[in-house]
Formats: structure tokens, C-alpha cells, sequence
């Protein structure tokens, strides 16, 4: 995996999960930040602590450590990495378990190749698959939709994209580890839950700079 890997070093280690970032664009998010703050109650400081404990390497992958880019040292070469909804939809073959995309609904013409899915992983905790399977993130906006069916919507159904790049980051902390993403499946979850509803442009952000260190 090391060879692979996108450079992308970094010492800021400040993030944690109760900070949204700047955004793919600089944008600042300090409404977004004040407003996430105002919702998360006494649950962030618990979150906070579990992402400052974690090794250097793997906060080097953080939202910060990403956005500090080489500043703080130009000669570390740590790697960081993600992949982007649009790899996790068209490559359902690389998932990692315990997440499944499903069972193939409907072929591309004569390719073979799968166009949708059904009874996969549910996106949400509140649901099951036929197979026992629950969802991993809480509340209820898509319904009982999957994981897969939730990186299919369209921007109507998933406004800011929020869903598909919660999926990706999931699929990305499993399949690269918090060392190579900065995140374990956890605190992607963690994330989730806490901001969702406070904060769902702000914590879209976060995920698609997650997401889109992508070029191999």
C-alpha cells in the first residue's frame, strides 16, 4: 500500500473531530464551527481526546494536518490517501468488509458489469439487510436506503452530497486504515453523528478533502 500512497505531508495537529475545516474551496467555516459547537453538547471533548491520543503519523491525515499541507517540515514524507464516491460506486468489487454493496439488480447492457444493487449494507443503524446486517450511521435521512444506493443519489435526494461522501469516507478509513486516512471507521461514524444535523455542510467539506486525495 506505502507505494501508492499520495503524498500529502503534514505536522498541524490540531484537527479533531468536533472542528470542521476550511473546505476543498478555503472557505472559512467559523459559522459552521460555532454552530457545530452549539449542538455537540458535552460529546465533543470525549471525541477530541480520542484524536489527540492518536500516533503522529495518523494525525498527520487529519482535515488539519491535509490543509497544513508540507509547511510545518517541506522534507516529511508521509503519505496520505482516499478514494472518492465515484470510485467507491463504480468499484464495488474493492469494498471492504464488513461493508457490502449489495447483490447485482441490474447488468449494463451486455457488459456484465453491475449498474445497481440491492440488499446491501444499510446506511443507516436503524436498519437491516435480509442478511442481519444494520446500518452504521444514526438518524433516519435516507431512510432504509444503502450505502451503494445512497452514493447513487442525486444532489436532490442528498443535498451538499453529505451521504455519498459519509460512505466514501467509511469505505476509505477500512480500506486504508486512520495511518494512510487519518481516520478510523469510528471517528468517521463519531463525525457523522455529531454534525450531521448542525453542521452538513461543513462536515461535507471535511469528508470530500478527505475523499479527493485521490491520483492513483
Amino acid at each position: 500500500m506505502a507505494g501508492h500512497e499520495k503524498k500529502n505531508a503534514a505536522h498541524d495537529t490540531s484537527s479533531d473531530l468536533g472542528q470542521p475545516g476550511q473546505g476543498v474551496a478555503g472557505k472559512s467555516h467559523s459559522d459552521s464551527r460555532r454552530r457545530f459547537l452549539k449542538g455537540a453538547g458535552i460529546a465533543a471533548p470525549a471525541v477530541i481526546m480520542t484524536v489527540s491520543s492518536r500516533p503522529v503519523l495518523a494525525r498527520h491525515c487529519t482535515v488539519s494536518g491535509t490543509l497544513s499541507g508540507n509547511l510545518s517540515n517541506p522534507d516529511d514524507d508521509h503519505y496520505c490517501a482516499g478514494h472518492t464516491p465515484g470510485h467507491w460506486l463504480n468499484h464495488p468489487d474493492e469494498w471492504p468488509a464488513p461493508y457490502t454493496p449489495g447483490k447485482c439488480k441490474k447488468t449494463k447492457g451486455g457488459s456484465g458489469l453491475c449498474s445497481s444493487f440491492e440488499d446491501g449494507t444499510p446506511f443507516h443503524a436503524g436498519f437491516a439487510n435480509s442478511d442481519g446486517q444494520a446500518g452504521f450511521f444514526g438518524g433516519n435521512l435516507y431512510g432504509g436506503a444503502s450505502m451503494w444506493e445512497v452514493l447513487a443519489m442525486n444532489g436532490k435526494l442528498d443535498g451538499y452530497q453529505l451521504g455519498a461522501h459519509a460512505v466514501a469516507a467509511l469505505l476509505n478509513a477500512a480500506h486504508f486504515g486512520d495511518e494512510i486516512f487519518g481516520y478510523t471507521e469510528g471517528q468517521i461514524i463519531d463525525m457523522w453523528n455529531l454534525r450531521h444535523l448542525v453542521d452538513p455542510e461543513g462536515l461535507k467539506e471535511d469528508f470530500e478533502l478527505l475523499n479527493e486525495r485521490d491520483d492513483w
